[in-house]
């Protein structure tokens, strides 16, 4: 019968777990510095829209006239059952015309 050098397993089990902990730790590690450079980014570019909009106006003589802040106004967004509608209904206004242009080509030969 072989004989296992335990102490063998031992430090190859430890080498695993070890090598599993560090994976683990520097995938969290990844995810939390994106987290934060994506926090960093949003923060940088709010703070240069405030202050574009803090400075835009037109100089007119000795005071400056500063635009008021426009209304926020929702633009019609087009959900996906409005998108397949939509696209539904243009395929079918299509081949109607298709078809009526295939009958009128009919009707004009002799």
């Amino acid at each position: 019968m072989a004989e296992f050098d335990y102490i063998k397993i031992f430090k190859w089990i430890l080498i695993v777990l070890l090598a599993g902990f560090i994976g683990q730790f520097g995938k969290s590690m990844a995810k939390h510095i994106m987290a934060k450079a994506r926090s960093g980014k949003k923060e940088l570019t709010d703070q240069t829209e405030e202050i574009i909009n803090s400075t835009e106006g037109n100089r007119t003589g000795d005071r400056l006239e500063v635009k008021s802040p426009q209304p926020d106004i929702k633009q019609n967004t087009v959900t996906g059952e409005d998108a397949k509608q939509k696209k539904k209904l243009a395929k079918a206004m299509a081949k109607q015309k298709k078809k009526e242009a295939k009958t009128l080509e009919k009707q004009a030969r002799p």
